[in-house]
């Protein structure tokens, strides 16, 4: 187990130390958050194919490693510095997702994805409700030393 906890640990100082970020920088070994964005525009793809652009809240050392696009869908970070243009380009409504911090439950890591539906009032701001969240959720190889996807939840 502690060798686990290690492993996620370097992991995740790696990437959270990175000073280049992936939506601009060459393809790098795809991090634990690539990878769970991976899995999640798969189910994207199936069960809301009118969906032709994901909008994630900034998150630094996760949505950093981001690429620009993945699997035909358009990638965009919403930041305190574009958040209001771009709701206001979608009619002041927008489907905006969070993806949360790896959490280690014994061999296992589970990233959450919460999508909330977002709208944009005067004089009150960015208001959102939850929809639903998702769970990917890697398990732990001891024969390749290494986490792999196991499954998909809708919560």
């Amino acid at each position: 187990m502690k060798k686990i906890k290690l492993i996620l640990c370097l992991s995740l100082l790696v990437s959270t130390f990175s000073h280049i970020s992936a939506q601009d920088a060459a393809p790098q070994e795809e991090s634990i958050y690539v990878r769970a964005l991976n899995q999640y525009i798969r189910w994207v793809n199936k069960f809301e194919p009118e969906t032709d652009t994901l909008y994630f809240e900034e998150l630094k050392g996760i949505t950093t490693l981001f690429p620009k696009e993945l699997d035909g869908l358009s990638i965009k970070i919403l930041t305190g510095r574009n958040q209001a243009e771009i709701y206001q380009q979608h009619d002041n409504t927008l489907t905006q997702r969070k993806m949360t911090p790896a959490k280690v439950i014994k061999n296992k890591i589970e990233i959450g994805i919460i999508p909330y539906e977002g709208r944009l009032e005067p004089n009150r701001g960015i208001i959102l409700s939850l929809r639903k969240w998702h769970a990917v959720i890697f398990e732990y190889n001891p024969e390749t030393q290494s986490f792999e996807y196991a499954r998909f939840e809708n919560r």
